[in-house]
């Protein structure tokens, strides 16, 4: 028993030599066209929020008229 836990202990540690695929002017792109797509995507879930508050008000005035 004492095997079998020594052996899951050694291969949950990750491996601290292992290299990046990807250079360093890679990762910096990268980096960059993350942090765009971040705002682009907050900037449709802001707009979309924002769509819903107006449609349901207008849907709540519409039904009470």
């Amino acid at each position: 028993m004492n095997d079998s836990q020594s052996s899951s202990n050694a291969n949950s540690t990750p491996q601290a030599d292992q290299a990046l695929p990807y250079t360093d002017a890679e990762i910096e792109s990268m980096t960059v066209e993350d942090a765009g797509a971040g705002k682009f995507l907050t900037t449709m879930l802001v707009c979309t929020f924002c769509y819903t508050i107006v449609v349901g008000g207008y849907v709540i005035y519409w039904s009470l008229k």
